[in-house]
């Protein structure tokens, strides 16, 4: 079918959300260039392209690779940044 446009899926979108638990999401941390993801609300975020997460740390408060439900409820913004964010799976417990 010759005319028309081709559309390439995005390599960091999937129709099925990963399922991340708690261990699996400290691996994406930041250091040595591991992406960079975020907890909030069992929500897990790809926060790896924002300038305010280099290295895995925000603010020097807070560390990548961890759930930050409590630690952003106290933050002086709320949570609708994390909207600007995709958000790549959900948090699970490892039973």
């Amino acid at each position: 079918m010759q005319g028309l446009p081709v559309f390439l899926p995005n390599p960091h979108w999937s129709p099925v959300m990963r399922r991340l638990t708690k261990k699996e999401l400290s691996q994406y941390n930041g250091i040595d260039g591991a992406s960079i993801y975020i907890a909030y609300e069992g929500k897990v975020y790809d926060v790896s392209r924002s300038f305010l997460w280099q290295k895995g740390r925000h603010q020097v408060l807070h560390i990548a690779g961890m759930d930050l439900t409590t630690e952003l409820d106290a933050a002086p913004h709320g949570a609708d940044l994390l909207e600007r964010f995709p958000v790549i799976g959900m948090l699970i417990d490892a039973r």
